[in-house]
């Protein structure tokens, strides 16, 4: 297990590295100048515009800048955003780091709770459609009635029904308390829960199969022990592994999600910097993002190894 741990930590620092390369050519080849275009119309001074420039590193070679963004990422350095005031000084931009640490509470809340809502109403739904027929027939049904709707539609349709029409829960913006996440986080999760319920069936379908489980069926073991204790963990392998891997979607939706509810977390904060072309934020909220995404795909690796032994002892090819 210990040497399982090791080359999955090497694994996820080279995705890192990786990951963190893409984004900052990505981000380096957008059209256009990000520091000409924080003056709209108006040509900027030119002893403004160098010093914006020089402030970014933008005059130095791109690999330079590059080495430059990868020291700053392993000293925690986010750098700064453009400064809101071109004019002005142009180190007056705030922190990266700080506009992160003042938004990433706001999504943490509503990715985590889309997570477990996924994770827990997806098995269980699964769990209980393989236990009689009509069960399972209404739970593929609601299941193919979420998979097909998208995030941008399920979030119109709760907030226009549990928000508008019922009253239930706040519209918009943070401040309401718990309940103003209950809605993003339903409409983030919605699609997901529909994919864990169907993958949780089909792999729970496919285990109950197996001979291991008619043996216990011989034994006289009810249906229900024989899911909960023998079945239902072989078969969370793959549902695990779809959880993580799905990290990256949540944080798209993100963006539809906290712009339809007003919630001021990082989505929200990733279109303004796309939008303001705002290079220095934009690198910094996406490999924040990234690096999330690398650390949770991790984190399902040990968990399937957990689950199943035979991957921490399964020959390297």
């Amino acid at each position: 297990m210990v040497a399982f741990l090791v080359r999955r930590g090497v694994q996820m620092l080279l995705s890192l590295w990786a990951a963190l390369t893409l984004v900052f050519v990505a981000v380096t080849q957008l059209p256009g100048d990000p520091v000409r275009a924080l003056f709209g119309f108006t040509p900027p001074p030119p002893e403004i515009y160098a010093a914006i420039e020089a402030q970014f590193h933008l005059d130095e070679p791109l690999l330079v800048q590059y080495l430059l963004y990868l020291g700053d990422v392993v000293t925690g350095d986010l750098g700064r955003a453009f400064p809101l005031d071109p004019y002005g000084d142009a180190g007056a931009g705030p922190l990266v780091s700080e506009t992160v640490l003042a938004t990433a509470p706001v999504s943490a809340v509503i990715v985590l709770g889309a997570l477990l809502v996924q994770s827990v109403v997806g098995v269980v739904a699964g769990a209980l459609a393989t236990s009689g027929r009509q069960l399972g027939a209404g739970v593929y049904t609601v299941s193919l009635l979420l998979v097909s709707t998208p995030v941008l539609v399920a979030a119109y349709l709760l907030r226009t029904v549990l928000g508008v029409e019922l009253g239930w829960f706040p519209l918009t913006g943070a401040g309401g308390g718990p309940l103003t996440y209950v809605l993003p986080v339903l409409a983030l999760a919605a699609l997901s829960t529909g994919y864990v319920a169907l993958l949780t069936r089909a792999e729970l379908t496919e285990t109950l199969a197996s001979p291991f489980v008619h043996a216990a069926r011989a034994r006289g073991l009810r249906t229900r022990r024989i899911v909960a204790v023998h079945a239902l963990k072989p078969a969370l392998i793959p549902v695990v592994t779809f959880v993580a891997a799905n990290v990256s979607q949540l944080f798209v939706g993100l963006l539809v999600v906290e712009g339809i509810f007003g919630m001021p977390g990082l989505g929200g904060t990733l279109f303004e910097a796309i939008r303001d072309r705002d290079r220095s934020l934009l690198v910094g909220l996406v490999t924040v993002v990234m690096a999330t995404v690398i650390v949770a795909n991790a984190v399902a690796d040990v968990a399937a190894a957990a689950l199943d032994p035979r991957i921490t002892l399964a020959p390297r090819t």
